[in-house]
């Protein structure tokens, strides 16, 4: 062979490498594009029953957005049970095992109060409201607070982040 041949396929060699390079990356990203597709629809890993307690002191949403709250949990994977009267919170809690309760933090001493005389106790997230004067206290009892105008991802996140602690 001569060395302007063996220099042709040195190069026609290292152009095929690269080429079947580029070739494999671009493949490696339409193979993860459906794994980046599951954050558009968050599914939960740890689905959990979830109770919501719009009681007296809380809960300022509407129906209808307090309809949409509950419909939105489901999609994610949550099974979700929503309440307004304290009598209805003592029985589904003495009756059903429940991992997470969301309330406004003003109920949280009614649902306290409930939750002593459950089998097992879930995790508790409340609603801060924006006119708490020092939430310091109550912060320190639910590390998992959210404030009243956060959004669903953010309530989604402290509900997976308290069944991934319960799990562990």
């Amino acid at each position: 062979m001569t060395t302007v041949r063996k220099t042709a396929t040195v190069l026609l060699a290292l152009a095929l490498s690269t080429v079947s390079l580029a070739a494999q990356a671009c493949g490696e990203v339409m193979s993860r594009m459906g794994g980046a597709l599951r954050y558009h629809a968050f599914i939960t890993r740890h689905p959990a029953d979830v109770l919501i307690y719009a009681g007296p002191q809380g809960l300022q949403r509407g129906d209808a957005d307090r309809a949409q709250f509950h419909d939105n949990l489901e999609r994610a994977g949550h099974t979700v049970t929503v309440l307004t009267d304290p009598d209805a919170l003592a029985q589904a809690l003495s009756t059903h095992t429940y991992d997470v309760v969301i309330a406004s933090a003003g109920d949280m001493d009614t649902v306290s109060a409930q939750l002593a005389k459950a089998a097992r106790e879930p995790a508790l997230i409340p609603i801060l409201p924006h006119d708490m004067p020092d939430p310091s206290a109550l912060r320190e009892r639910f590390p998992r607070m959210v404030s009243e105008d956060a959004s669903l991802n953010q309530f989604l996140k402290s509900i997976e982040q308290s069944m991934k602690a319960r799990k562990s």
